[in-house]
């Protein structure tokens, strides 16, 4: 006898719940096997790039290029250090340059002002 007195619907329900849980395990189970199978070409397709290519094998003018891009990293970096310390004392001479300016602007009007009142 089932919990509510039902036992057709329940019975129906629990083969329809293992009917689902089958089907689940047959996906994941074939999944596995297309990961498993993907793996094993991957190591294949890895292996083959391995034979090919070798330190030998490159181009020697790759490893030069690849040499002096490395310096011009350097000589960037000391550059962009160069640039931004000079940015930083000229942003400073040109706001004293404008403050110096503003002052004397201010002292020339307070002048011209002084002189037409008197």
């Amino acid at each position: 006898m089932g919990l509510f007195g039902n036992d057709k619907e329940q019975d129906a329900r629990i083969d329809a719940l293992e009917a689902h849980v089958r089907a689940m395990t047959e996906a994941v189970q074939m999944n596995q096997l297309d990961v498993a199978a993907l793996h094993i070409l991957m190591l294949g397709v890895q292996a083959q790039v391995d034979e090919k290519l070798s330190k030998d094998a490159v181009d020697p003018s790759i490893v030069a290029l690849n040499e002096q891009l490395a310096v011009a990293r350097q000589e960037y970096d000391k550059m962009s250090t160069a640039a931004a310390d000079s940015w930083s004392t000229l942003h400073a001479g040109a706001t004293e340059a404008v403050s110096t300016l503003r002052s004397s602007v201010e002292e020339a009007a307070d002048r011209i002002e002084k002189e037409l009142s008197d």
